[in-house]
């Protein structure tokens, strides 16, 4: 008996791992309901899941229930702090409501995590670091923080050399505020 139970400790992590890859695929294909179940039955036995939280903030997003996604993406971030796409995530959602005083630590959590691995970027991954970048410095522009909002656009471009909407940015940045 024993033996079960230390078997199933030790066997949790990999069933997790295999809901939310399960989670992850029934997403690809829109069936989100079954892409829910398996994030909930990870989260019963990872609580703080971090992987888990984010997927079923897609799912609510998805649904247009934001203060939900809101919710899933705030816990999934306080679980990992090295979670970029909960970070990202959370800060677009309070940016796209106009809360850019909140949206910045979670850019700046992005930004502190440095550049995504090529590998990734290879593989079709998202570019999360230049993205939260960019909309760092469109916080920073809003919260009237032009010095930072500049020096933001100028690390993106020592980062990204290859970004052109980095200058154009920068460009009308600096005019705007002559």
């Amino acid at each position: 008996m024993i033996f079960i139970v230390l078997a199933m400790i030790a066997l949790r992590p990999v069933m997790v791992d295999q809901m939310l890859s399960r989670a992850e695929a029934y997403s690809a294909f829109g069936l989100d309901d079954d892409s829910k179940r398996q994030c909930d039955k990870a989260l019963l036995l990872d609580s703080d899941n971090s992987r888990a939280w984010c997927q079923l903030a897609r799912i609510y997003k998805a649904r247009g229930d934001s203060d939900t996604a809101l919710g899933a993406y705030q816990k999934s971030a306080e679980a990992d702090a090295m979670n970029k796409p909960a970070h990202f995530e959370l800060g677009v959602m309070y940016a796209h409501d106009g809360l850019y005083r909140q949206a910045i630590p979670c850019f700046e959590q992005v930004r502190k995590l440095g550049p995504d691995k090529p590998e990734s970027l290879q593989k079709g991954g998202f570019a999360y670091h230049r993205a939260a970048l960019d909309m760092l410095a469109m916080c920073y522009e809003k919260t009237g923080n032009i010095a930072k909002a500049e020096f933001t656009l100028e690390e993106t471009r020592v980062f990204y050399p290859d970004y052109a909407k980095t200058d154009t940015r920068l460009a009308e940045l600096k005019e705007r505020n002559k």
